[in-house]
């Protein structure tokens, strides 16, 4: 089997504020054609900087990298141009970026072929059958098993739904080789398995070769190949399907890499108080967006209470409606129906500015966009969220340090957000949440984007809290699931109560 992508002593320096950071130090890869090859490793290992060189949007620093046949290192920047149009599909991790909300999946698909010039029929308007565009969808949509939702728009989808469509999206141009960005993790374990199968087949089905940067380790199961990555260098690889060991590296100067850690130990539910009282009820809230034949049910009529000093969890399927209940807890967004009090406090009594002033007082949001100022520090962004309520400076400052200092940043007060890993920039977040002192934080997946001892160490930091703060957390992760005191569990049928399944 030829090989599709062949690296060696790849080097890649980003140049920063604080300094330039080596994020690949001498990789060598290969991949062989028609494989699925899963790049595994920490933040900060060089998955997405490696992702990048393949796709042609960065050249190596030092090494040399040929993918399909093409030397890219000193390429110019039309064939890189060329590389990317031409035989490269990319699938992100936000899947919903490849759906634009005005399109219908069949336009939305048949979208990179219209652009390529591809016919839509085969006649003029008045005698028009199927053309090669028409037939590419229908192929794509088969393989992906959607083939009754062409018409459909993306609210009318769920996220694995979105998701199978943002493949088809990616490959309608049938290119060579695909590439694909945590795809599955926005997506629960089951919608993911599910999506990864797809994956496989549909990959195996278009001849292409894919590449998978992921954290997730239901990755591995559909992977020929797979690739652990730390500190830029590749330290184990596995060559076969699942239950062929993963075996050290070893390079041509003799260094050996260190062992894959070992599989963490499952974290105990968080043991937090329980007084009776409840900071958050909602007494069959929902929410629907739209009107008429083509509203859609954000959140269908839940009623719960999450108690005071506790650590919540909700879970479910993408599409259950997990944001949009933390968007109504929050007062970010109104119910269609029922009603939400949060801290005592009927939302609906309470104007927008109201609503502002209530949230500045009383909760810290952490969502799934970190929104850190690159110019400021570590340090300096956690004061400016305080700056924003009014605080006094000297005692932003105190406060800020106090905060860093809780999730383990103490050492790390004056380095920039582009000097820091994913899961240290989402402990930067949690402080400047935490430095207001809030009775209720509500983070929306803050998990997604880490690593498994990442999101450990954040579920640590979390179920740690002070007993006066009310933990409520949005997420698919198995480390935040098992640090939690109590579990609610959405359902994504339309018209269905949520159920509350509490520890």
């Amino acid at each position: 089997m030829a090989d599709a992508i062949v690296g060696s002593g790849l080097i890649r320096i980003h140049p920063t504020p604080g300094g330039q950071v080596a994020a690949l130090r001498g990789l060598d890869i290969t991949i062989g054609a028609g494989e699925v090859a899963a790049v595994i490793g920490p933040s900060g290992s060089g998955k997405s900087s490696l992702l990048r060189l393949i796709a042609g949007l960065d050249r190596p620093s030092a090494g040399r990298l040929v993918v399909l046949g093409q030397d890219l290192t000193d390429a110019s920047d039309r064939e890189l141009d060329s590389h990317r149009r031409d035989r490269i599909g990319v699938v992100e991790q936000h899947y919903r970026r490849a759906l634009s909300p005005y399109l219908r999946v069949k336009d939305a698909i048949g979208l990179p072929l219209a652009l390529r010039g591809v016919p839509a029929s085969s006649l003029g308007r008045r005698h028009a059958s199927e053309g090669e565009r028409g037939r590419r969808v229908a192929e794509l949509l088969e393989r992906i098993g959607l083939p009754d939702r062409g018409d459909a728009f993306r609210h009318e989808l769920s996220g694995g739904e979105q998701q199978r469509i943002a493949f088809a999206v990616a490959l309608a141009t049938r290119p060579p080789l695909l590439l694909a960005d945590e795809p599955t993790g926005e997506l629960d374990a089951t919608t993911a398995t599910t999506i990864l199968d797809v994956l496989r087949d549909l990959v195996r089905a278009e001849g292409s070769t894919c590449v998978v940067v992921t954290h997730d380790e239901l990755v591995e199961r559909v992977a020929d190949r797979v690739i652990h990555l730390a500190d830029g260098r590749a330290i184990a690889e596995r060559v076969g399907g699942p239950g062929t060991p993963s075996v050290q590296v070893r390079d041509a100067q003799g260094w050996l890499a260190p062992p894959l850690p070992e599989p963490s130990t499952p974290l105990s539910a968080a043991a937090r108080p329980d007084d009776g009282s409840d900071a958050v009820v909602l007494d069959r809230a929902a929410r629907r967006y739209g009107t008429g034949s083509t509203s859609m049910l954000g959140l269908p009529p839940t009623s719960v209470a999450f108690r005071a000093g506790r650590f919540h969890v909700v879970t479910g399927p993408s599409g259950s409606g997990k944001s949009t209940l933390l968007r109504l807890v929050s007062g970010l967004d109104r119910p269609s129906e029922g009603r939400v009090v949060t801290l005592g406090t009927d939302l609906a009594t309470v104007d927008r500015d109201g609503l502002a002033r209530f949230r500045a007082a009383r909760i810290g949001i952490v969502d799934q966009v970190r929104d850190l100022v690159p110019f400021l520090t570590a340090s300096e962004n956690v004061e400016l969220g305080l700056a924003i309520r009014g605080v006094d400076p000297d005692e932003a400052r105190h406060r800020a340090v106090e905060a860093l200092e809780g999730v383990g940043l103490g050492d790390h007060l004056d380095r920039a957000p582009d000097g820091l890993s994913a899961g240290e920039r989402l402990r930067v977040a949690l402080a400047r949440a935490l430095a207001a002192r809030p009775d209720l934080l509500i983070l929306d997946e803050p998990t997604a984007a880490l690593d498994r001892a990442g999101a450990r160490t954040i579920a640590r930091v979390l179920a740690g809290l002070d007993e006066g703060v009310t933990v409520l957390a949005t997420t698919h992760d198995p480390a935040l699931i098992e640090a939690a005191s109590d579990r609610l569990d959405l359902v994504a049928a339309s018209g269905r109560e949520a159920v509350a399944a509490q520890r």
